[in-house]
């Protein structure tokens, strides 16, 4: 739901790729530009030389509460089989649907790689859920090959506030 305002703001505030440097592909860039009074800009590049037809992407939601907790969103999926037969899978169908938004360049059927994968993007408030609860969060993204190898895998940390007095004076 792209018109409907949010009773909240989220904030990227921390971009990490992990285990950096990976066998298969090279991160070129991978971080955050925060800005004043402006969402995040997200700069994400990887160059792939090989060429792939089976990419797995896992995806796991951690909230913050003494220590980061696996939280509401958490899957695993092909790709490519999932682009050539989309399910009716309202996880997958949610991700695919803010992924494809974030990185246009990134999804498509495959095969992928053998050339350069940069996007400079927001997160926008409509890509959360409808209602989800103030505070940190932790997304975790690991993209691997058909033997698990990871081909790119990063932390994106970021925070959700509640707008307005009334919602915020209410988390006291």
């Amino acid at each position: 739901d792209k018109n409907v305002t949010r009773p909240f703001t989220v904030r990227v505030t921390r971009l990490i790729c992990i285990n950096i440097p990976y066998e298969e592909t090279v991160v070129k860039e991978c971080r955050v530009i925060l800005r004043r009074n402006e969402r995040s800009l997200i700069g994400v590049s990887v160059y792939a030389p090989k060429v792939y037809n089976f990419v797995r992407l896992q995806f796991r939601l951690h909230y913050k509460f003494t220590t980061f907790q696996p939280f509401m969103i958490d899957g695993e999926v092909e790709i490519c089989a999932y682009l050539q037969r989309p399910t009716i899978d309202p996880l997958f169908n949610y991700v695919h649907g803010i992924t494809k938004e974030l990185f246009p360049s990134m999804v498509h059927p495959s095969p992928h790689g053998n050339k350069t994968y940069t996007e400079w993007t927001e997160f926008k408030d409509e890509y959360a859920p409808k209602s989800i609860p103030a505070g940190d969060y932790r997304m975790d993204v690991r993209l691997a090959n058909q033997l698990n190898v990871t081909l790119f895998w990063v932390q994106a940390f970021g925070t959700v506030r509640r707008k307005g007095v009334l919602g915020s004076m209410l988390e006291w």
